[in-house]
């Protein structure tokens, strides 16, 4: 094979431009792949569940400050819903590092319930919304968060038995 000189372009510049072109095809799919993972903004699927183990928290630390009869009860329930949301505030942290100054803002403190039987009835009722608002989301959520919030179900559920 005999190269004439001047005529045409040289085999490895046409191999070189070739794969500089299948780079650059390539780097632009990447982008456009990351830009359309992107993050979703608002808040959290999982800041509902997070405010609403929070709140039972809350609850039944006021419900035992006012009424250290249901301590025995009201106190494994609280310690159980702070341990949902230190769990669901992480995997928002981990998932949504934008979403963190929410939820770590400090939740309201609860009022004090007016009766024993208020509160517990109260807490019941907010496990049972609990228990199916978690069940619910477990089922349409990514699978890595699937465990996490039939976990969370699961307890509200055994909580509000115990409740009953």
């Amino acid at each position: 094979m005999v190269e004439t000189p001047g005529v045409g372009t040289p085999r490895r510049a046409v191999l070189r431009g070739a794969g500089a072109a299948v780079a650059g095809v390539a780097v632009v799919g990447l982008t456009g792949l990351a830009a359309g993972c992107a993050r979703d903004e608002g808040p959290d699927e999982l800041e509902g569940p997070l405010a609403a183990a929070r709140a039972d928290a809350a609850t039944a630390t006021a419900a035992v400050a006012a009424f250290p009869g249901l301590a025995d009860r009201l106190t494994p329930l609280a310690e159980a819903r702070r341990a949902h949301a230190e769990a669901l505030a992480a995997e928002i942290r981990r998932a949504r590092p934008d979403r963190a100054a929410a939820v770590d803002a400090a939740p309201a403190p609860a009022p004090a319930p007016a009766s024993a039987a208020e509160a517990v009835t109260a807490l019941s009722g907010s496990l049972g919304s609990a228990r199916d608002a978690a069940g619910a989301l477990a089922l349409t959520t990514a699978s890595y968060r699937c465990g996490l919030l039939t976990s969370v179900a699961a307890s509200c559920a055994g909580q509000a038995t115990v409740l009953a």
